[in-house]
């Protein structure tokens, strides 16, 4: 017989309400052994008093869920009770104390998404996609989480699924009628197609990592032009040294912040200019090499020549200020001061503008698991079309198809393994 399992689902500690959560087939039985009443009707909340040894013990809102009607597709109880710690301490405990009759006992980690996992309320995307959803920390991380939970990807990762069939159910005909033309060309676009799908996606894998990371944003400019005082000024915080002396920073320094509802990691950076001095030229050289991995640079200038004496060209996204400019401005830039603000609300208007184009608006694959999986399925397909090109046995061709399907089965956690389900739970707080 399976565990009835019980957890604290909301944060412990002083609260006007915590919620515990009973899942399993004794459920029921449990709640009416504390409350000494009947069960309310399916997703009816109702005032209940729970009893112990004779003792009032607390006033609960209590809720129950019928197997099929609840998020662990479970029998389940959630009593809603006033969020003391006494409040909270005395219920686990009472709740320990039906173990040995009712076969109840404290949940693990993860073990209520484990369960609605097992009985098919959530494939293993959106389990992830909880996960991710759980730890979201900005406005971007939260919609791409949701995405993921709300079955989203699961959708697409249903129409990848039905083109294997499709292209499977042609193969598997070819063995039966080999002497037949069931149509290579139309298999071969239809491997063609999936293949583009599969390959957009891991495209758009890098566009998550960016929302979970940061984009990357260098502030660039000669030494001593203030990129170090407008990095504090940005983070609120002293992040990088200043001083007087040209050529202080060496190593990159990185500062993460929210913007418009997204983190943006500023790269504080070494003066560009020709120098002698070893360390600093090695700054330099690590400089130019992370300027690849950015997204857009901020260029402080002292003067418009020093564009061309930074040798690092402008592009279409990338900003340009007058820096300390709180000390005038004889530029065709805008001005910007990082010791009085001067500008800065300016600048991260132009900023919030052009963020929006190197983020994604629809779900895509959020962990590097799913990435893996699409990469190898990548890999299957495209050797698949070149086995079909070079006239390969049918059946072995056929084999292959099915293994395709196996992958996707594997991405949606129909077919996985203990070790892979236990890391992802072990992710998840008690309570969930």
């Amino acid at each position: 017989m399976k565990d009835t399992i019980f957890a604290l689902s909301t944060v412990p500690g002083l609260s006007a309400i915590s919620v515990f959560r009973i899942s399993g087939p004794n459920a029921f039985f449990v709640l009416k052994k504390i409350t000494k009443a009947k069960v309310p009707e399916n997703r009816l909340a109702c005032l209940r008093k729970i009893y112990w040894e004779g003792e009032t013990i607390d006033k609960c809102i209590v809720i129950a869920f019928n197997k099929n009607d609840s998020y662990s597709g479970e029998k389940t109880v959630e009593l809603h009770c006033h969020g003391s710690i006494a409040i909270i301490n005395k219920l686990a405990w009472i709740l320990t104390q039906c173990g040995s009759e009712l076969n109840i006992r404290p949940a693990e980690e993860g073990e209520f998404t484990r369960q609605a996992f097992y009985n098919g309320k959530m494939d293993l995307i959106q389990v992830e996609g909880l996960s991710d959803l759980l730890r979201a920390e900005t406005e971007a991380q939260r919609k791409i989480s949701f995405d993921s939970l709300d079955g989203v990807i699961s959708k697409k990762v249903g129409v990848w699924k039905s083109k294997v069939m499709s292209i499977l159910a042609f193969l598997e005909a070819d063995i039966d009628f080999n002497d037949q033309d069931l149509g290579e060309v139309e298999v071969l676009n239809m491997i063609s197609g999936l293949l583009e799908l599969l390959k957009k996606e891991l495209d758009n894998f890098k566009s998550v990592r960016s929302i979970k990371e940061g984009l990357n944003i260098a502030i660039i400019g000669p030494p001593n032009v203030g990129k170090s005082t407008l990095i504090n000024y940005l983070s609120k915080r002293d992040v990088s040294l200043t001083s007087r002396i040209a050529g202080t920073t060496r190593d990159i320094i990185e500062s993460k912040v929210q913007i418009n509802g997204n983190f943006v990691t500023f790269l504080d950076t070494a003066g560009l200019r020709k120098t002698s001095d070893t360390i600093e030229k090695k700054g330099i050289k690590v400089l130019k090499k992370r300027l690849k991995e950015v997204v857009l640079k901020i260029f402080l200038v002292n003067k418009e020549s020093d564009l061309k004496t930074i040798g690092v060209k402008v592009g279409s996204d990338d900003l340009v200020f007058k820096a300390k400019a709180d000390r005038g401005n004889n530029t065709m830039f805008k001005g910007i001061s990082g010791k009085t603000g001067l500008g800065i609300k300016e600048a991260i208007s132009l900023l919030e503008k052009k963020l929006p184009k190197f983020y994604i608006s629809d779900g895509v694959i959020a962990t590097h698991r799913q990435q893996s999986k699409i990469n190898n399925l990548v890999i299957l397909l495209s050797d698949l079309t070149f086995n079909i090109k070079d006239g390969l046995d049918a059946e072995l061709l056929a084999e292959k198809a099915r293994h395709c399907l196996k992958i996707i089965e594997e991405l949606t956690g129909r077919i996985d393994t203990e070790e892979v389900l236990g890391i992802i739970f072990k992710s998840f707080c008690i309570g969930k």
